[in-house]
């Protein structure tokens, strides 16, 4: 998923902030804040380095800017080293998990082959059950107050999928009961965050049942006939390869011998080129005729240069006259106007709801 490209400081959204960000001594951390319902805000955090702390005054400067969205609670991933967990707390700020793994009634892991097709079963639509290509589909079945729901998804590692019609068909709910499609809905949720699944993807039909968790939107965006740009970026080489590790420790959240690790592999895969620049890098893939906006990031304390321009001119540049369409990925708000700039245009959507959550609700004073 192409990353956002943030470029600014503190930018404001109607009456709430868009931009947080903190400048520290080590460092710097961003937050991306995208207005949800019901007074809730979602945020996006970056940080550098990795392994930043905040010292009071830092954390003091971030509860200040948060307060400024003026929402009743912040939906974010926290980092692996807690960086939120560690410096809000001791501003007033309260931290719970923001979907509770808690399961309510009785589960078992089940197949598409156990259900009980001999009775009156149908699925979210309503329609009659249909097991067609069902059979990688791994399920689970919910008593609920005495009759019983089905979930089915595609399980991708560290992520589930629930597309639930046409030929992206990789799950399905099946249901006694068309009004029990809602609640064996958020129960599903809450047990792929218990089984320690980080994402859930679902079609539109089914995320209305899941408003509650405010899933995002994720865009896949095209750009027909990329052409020639002008840039700066330089790709990786000798000279980069430190600068091209720090920063994908950073963005990957993981420790520097993991990031090396990472970048070996793209590295060693030619259908990958990764591009850098002072505090941004871009990756692309070339799939025969297609290529892929891998991922592109900035780091927060360059952000506000203009080196999304730069980064995005770059990969656009990568594979002019060797793709005939260019394609990426994203949820983040403020990335999608920069890729509608260069051309890129909105293909399909689904949404995503990121399972292992923090919530942060802001001091009473505040």
């Amino acid at each position: 998923m192409a990353d956002s490209p943030t470029d600014g400081g503190v930018r404001t959204l109607g009456s709430r902030c868009d931009v947080v960000n903190v400048r520290t001594s080590g460092g710097a951390v961003s937050l991306e804040l995208l207005p949800l319902s019901d007074n809730i805000v979602r945020a996006f955090v970056r940080r550098s380095p990795r392994r930043l702390r905040l010292n009071d005054k830092e954390a003091r400067q971030l509860g200040d800017k948060l307060s400024e969205a003026s929402c009743s609670r912040i939906l974010a991933q926290d980092t692996r080293t807690r960086l939120l967990g560690r410096s809000l707390p001791a501003q007033g700020w309260t931290i719970g998990k923001a979907i509770e793994p808690r399961l309510e009634g009785k589960y078992s892991i089940v197949s598409t082959a156990d259900l009980p097709l001999d009775e009156n079963l149908i699925d979210q639509d309503g329609n009659a059950v249909d097991l067609t290509n069902s059979d990688h589909m791994i399920g689970v079945c919910m008593q609920l107050e005495g009759r019983h729901a089905w979930a089915f998804y595609s399980d991708e590692g560290e992520v589930a999928r629930l597309f639930t019609g046409g030929v992206r068909r990789t799950g399905m709910m099946v249901v006694e009961e068309q009004g029990d499609i809602a609640f064996a809905s958020e129960q599903l949720v809450r047990f792929l965050a218990s089984a320690k699944k980080s994402w859930a993807a679902f079609s539109f039909d089914m995320g209305r049942h899941l408003s509650r968790y405010h899933p995002t939107p994720t865009y896949r965006m095209e750009l027909e006939s990329p052409g020639e740009h002008d840039h700066s970026a330089q790709p990786l080489s000798k000279t980069n390869r430190g600068s091209a590790v720090s920063l994908f420790s950073e963005y990957y959240d993981e420790n520097k011998f993991a990031a090396a690790a990472r970048l070996r592999r793209l590295d060693k895969d030619k259908e990958y080129s990764v591009f850098l620049m002072d505090g941004g890098f871009v990756i692309v893939r070339l799939e025969k005729t297609m290529g892929l906006l891998y991922d592109i990031y900035v780091t927060p304390s360059k952000q506000g240069e203009g080196m999304g321009d730069e980064l995005m001119s770059c990969a656009i540049d990568a594979i002019s006259g060797r793709a005939s369409v260019a394609y990426l990925h994203t949820s983040f708000p403020r990335a999608k106007k920069l890729y509608e700039k260069y051309g890129f245009k909105e293909a399909s959507s689904h949404l995503v709801l990121r399972l292992d959550e923090i919530a942060l609700t802001p001091p009473p004073s505040r």
